[in-house]
């Protein structure tokens, strides 16, 4: 690929139809995060980034990770493509005003600081495969040497269609640990802790991987 190929690539943006859901539905999407106390990966943050580390949450969503990681103590941020959603976490938990921000992957996370560590959870199966590479290089971007990346992607996902859409019309793209660790290899990233978690919102049906890498 070319360079202005390449630079094309990273300028895309998150799945339309999926980023389209999220803004249409914000209330809705904002009221059922906030109605569960903590994530899934929100577990996994002490044992996994460093103490006082300077943290951006990409896709915060509601802004619930990453108030916990404030809460535990870090120098945390956050990026949301979401515009809806995101004003509703500001509205309703003003110490994220100044913290939580527009960002999107691949080609849309401008960070003007380097971070300690990413925590990107239930994002990456919503962008199209031939971005995933240019999604985990932004990541791979906004972070020191030596900074931590902490993943989190559906292990089970049984009401997908074949076009890999729920009946939202959201994507969801397959990727499994492998991939995803073969494809952080690749970008000089090496895994050092993987977990399976069952589903924050009760969905016995789905459950996570929980991946954590560090830049070499």
């Amino acid at each position: 690929m070319g360079s202005h190929s390449a630079s094309k690539a990273r300028m895309q943006h998150t799945d339309d139809a999926t980023l389209n859901y999220y803004r249409e539905h914000a209330r809705e999407v904002f009221e059922r995060y906030e109605a569960v106390e903590q994530s899934s990966i929100a577990a996994h943050f002490l044992s996994s980034l460093q103490p006082n580390s300077r943290v951006i949450d990409v896709g915060a969503g509601s802004g619930r990770d990453l108030r916990k990681l404030m809460e535990l103590g870090f120098d945390a941020y956050g990026a949301e493509p979401a515009d809806e959603l995101r004003q509703l976490a500001i509205d309703k938990h003003p110490q994220l005003k100044d913290r939580l921000f527009a960002g999107s992957l691949p080609g849309g996370l401008t960070t003007y600081r380097k971070y300690d560590a990413v925590v990107c959870s239930a994002v990456l199966m919503h962008i199209p495969p031939n971005q995933l590479f240019d999604a985990i290089l932004a990541l791979r971007d906004a972070l020191n040497e030596q900074g931590r990346l902490l993943i989190s992607i559906p292990a089970t996902r049984p009401d997908i269609d074949e076009n890999h859409r729920d009946h939202n019309g959201r994507l969801f793209s397959p990727v499994t640990p492998d991939q995803l660790k073969l494809l952080c290899k690749r970008l000089a990233f090496e895994c050092i802790a993987e977990h399976i978690n069952d589903d924050a919102l009760g969905r016995s049906e789905t459950t996570w991987h929980t991946l954590l890498f560090v830049r070499q």
